[in-house]
C-alpha cells in the first residue's frame, strides 16, 4: 500500500508542503508549527489528529486536537465542532480502555469516570456553538453507551439520523439493538448501513451475519462472515465469529453423538482462529476463544495466560467481563480457588447477569463451606436461568445436607430430573449421581420412587466405565 500523502497550501503562495504519514514525527507539537506557521484551516488539525490516532498515538493525537481548537478564530467558532466532537470520541475510547486495563480497581475508575467527564465537557460546548451538528449526536451515544445508558445511546443515534443519513448513527442504532436482543430489527439497521456503504468500516456484514446466526440462520450468518472476509482479507473479526459457530456446532454435533462431524467442525475452527491469531494476536475477542479451548482440553496454565492477554486489550464491558470468567475457569481448574474467586467476582462486577461467572463463584463458595452464600448465589444463577440442570443439582445438593431441607432437596433433584427427562442427548453415566442421590432421599419417604430412582442408577452406569456395584444392587433388592 502507498503511504498517504497529506498536501498542506503553503502561506500566500500556491505551492504546497506534502507530509508523509508513514513519517510523521514523533510529536504532534512539529505538525501543529507547521499549520500555525500556514495559517491552514482546522480540518488540517483534524485530520493529522486522525492520522496519529490510527497510528496508535492517541495522546499525540489529543494535543494536535487541542492545538487546533486554541488556533480557532473567534468569529468562525463552528470550525472548531468537528474538532471537539472527535476529541470527546477519542476521551470515550480512553475511557473504555482505563476499565479494562484497570479491571474494577478504584485508580482507574477514577481515571474512566475523569474521561468521561472530558467528554461530556467537550460535547457540551460543541453543542453550545451548533445544535445542529449530527456527530455531536453520534458521539453523545457512544458517550451513552460506555456509560451502559442503551436508551439514551439509542434516543441520540435517532435524532442523528433523523437530521439526515449517517452511517455511524446506523451502527450505533443497530449495536444497540442488538444488545437488546431485537435481532430483526438491528439486522435492518446492519442492511441499511451495507447499501449505503458497501465498502464501509466496520463492515456491516460482520453485525449483519452475527444478527442472521441468533435469529437461528446459520448458512446465511455464515455466507455473510464468510463474504466479509473477502471484502477484507485483513479482518480477524469475521474469522472469530466462524470459529465460535463452529466450536458451538461441536458441542451439539458431540451430544448427539456424531464424534466423526465434531472432530472436523474443530478442526474448521481452529483452522479460523489461526488466520484470525495471524492477523490480530491480540485481538480480546479471539485470545478468549482460544482460552475457552484450552480449558475444555485442560490446559490450564495456557487459558491463564490467554484470558490475562485478553484483559489487557479487552476494550468493552461485554469482553471484559467474559475475560475475568475464563480467568476464574483457568483458577479454578488450576486448583486455584482463591484467585477463582477473585475473578468470578470482578466478572460479576462488571456483568452481574453472566450466569456462568455465577456459577463458578457459587462453587467457590461452595468450596469454602460457605453454604449460604453458595445457596444464594445458586439461586441467583436459577432465577435467571430457570431450567439450568446444573443449579438445580447444586440445590439440591446443598439441601441434602442441611438440616431440615431434604423435602427441598428432594423439591430440587426431581426438577433437575425432569429437565433430563426433556433433554437432548438423553441422560448417560455421568448423571447416575442425580439418580442415587435422589434415592437416598426418597428410602426415608417413598420407597417405590427410591427404587426407580436406584434402578435408573443402575441403568445408566451399566455398560459404562464404572458399572454398578453389590451395593446398588443390594439396594434394590432390599426395596
Amino acid at each position: 500500500m502507498e503511504p498517504r500523502v497529506i498536501e498542506v497550501p503553503i502561506d500566500n503562495s500556491n505551492d504546497v508542503l506534502e507530509i508523509d504519514c508513514s513519517q510523521l514525527p514523533a510529536h504532534a507539537a512539529e505538525i501543529c508549527d507547521i499549520l500555525e506557521n500556514e495559517g491552514s484551516a482546522l480540518r488540517f488539525y483534524q485530520i493529522f489528529a486522525l492520522e496519529y490516532y490510527k497510528q496508535g498515538s492517541v495522546d499525540e493525537a489529543v494535543v494536535a486536537l487541542k492545538r487546533g481548537m486554541a488556533s480557532a478564530k473567534a468569529n468562525d467558532q463552528t470550525a472548531k465542532v468537528p474538532l471537539l466532537n472527535l476529541l470527546a470520541s477519542i476521551y470515550v475510547q480512553k475511557a473504555k480502555t482505563a476499565a479494562s486495563m484497570g479491571s474494577g480497581t478504584s485508580g482507574t475508575s477514577g481515571e474512566r469516570e475523569m474521561a468521561l467527564q472530558m467528554a461530556a465537557t467537550l460535547l457540551n460546548e460543541a453543542e453550545r456553538i451548533s445544535r445542529s451538528d449530527s456527530n455531536t449526536c453520534v458521539v453523545r451515544g457512544m458517550l451513552a453507551l460506555a456509560k451502559r445508558q442503551p436508551d439514551v445511546a439509542l434516543a441520540q443515534f435517532q435524532t442523528a439520523l433523523q437530521a439526515g443519513v449517517s452511517i455511524a448513527a446506523l451502527l450505533g442504532k443497530a449495536r444497540v439493538l442488538y444488545g437488546k436482543q431485537q435481532f430483526s430489527q438491528a439486522l435492518a439497521a446492519y442492511q441499511q448501513a451495507l447499501v449505503l456503504r458497501p465498502r464501509g468500516r466496520p463492515d456491516p456484514r460482520i453485525g449483519i451475519g452475527m444478527c442472521l446466526e441468533r435469529l437461528g440462520h446459520t448458512g446465511d450468518a455464515r455466507r455473510a462472515l464468510k463474504r466479509a472476509s473477502e471484502v477484507d482479507p485483513e479482518a480477524a473479526a469475521p474469522r472469530i465469529l466462524l470459529a465460535t459457530m463452529d466450536l458451538n456446532a461441536s458441542k451439539l454435533a458431540a451430544q448427539s453423538g456424531d464424534s466423526k462431524t465434531a472432530t472436523a467442525l474443530v478442526r474448521d475452527a481452529m483452522e479460523h482462529l489461526q488466520a484470525a491469531y495471524a492477523l490480530q494476536p491480540e485481538n480480546a475477542a479471539l485470545l478468549l476463544r482460544l482460552a475457552d479451548r484450552m480449558c475444555w482440553r485442560g490446559d490450564w496454565e495456557a487459558a491463564r495466560k490467554l484470558s490475562e492477554r485478553a484483559l489487557r486489550t479487552a476494550d468493552t464491558m461485554a469482553l471484559q467481563a467474559e475475560a475475568h470468567y475464563q480467568l476464574g475457569r483457568a483458577q479454578h481448574g488450576g486448583g486455584r480457588f482463591d484467585a477463582a474467586h477473585e475473578a468470578y467476582a470482578r466478572s460479576l462486577a462488571i456483568n452481574e447477569r453472566h450466569a456462568l461467572a455465577r456459577y463458578g463463584l457459587a462453587q467457590m463458595l461452595l468450596q469454602r463451606a460457605d453454604m449460604s452464600g453458595a445457596e444464594a448465589a445458586f439461586q441467583r444463577v436459577l432465577d435467571r436461568h430457570p431450567r439450568c440442570s446444573e443449579a438445580l443439582r447444586a440445590l439440591g445438593y446443598l439441601h441434602a445436607r442441611l438440616p431440615n431441607t431434604k423435602a427441598k432437596a428432594l423439591e430440587y433433584y426431581e426438577r433437575a430430573m425432569a429437565e433430563l427427562n426433556d433433554s437432548t442427548p438423553p441422560a448417560d453415566a455421568a448423571d447416575a449421581d442425580l439418580f442415587l442421590e435422589s434415592a437416598l432421599l426418597y428410602e426415608a419417604t417413598n420407597a417405590r420412587k427410591a427404587c426407580r430412582a436406584y434402578r435408573t442408577a443402575a441403568q445408566l452406569l451399566e455398560g459404562s466405565a464404572t458399572p454398578p456395584i453389590a451395593e446398588l444392587w443390594n439396594n434394590i433388592g432390599a426395596l
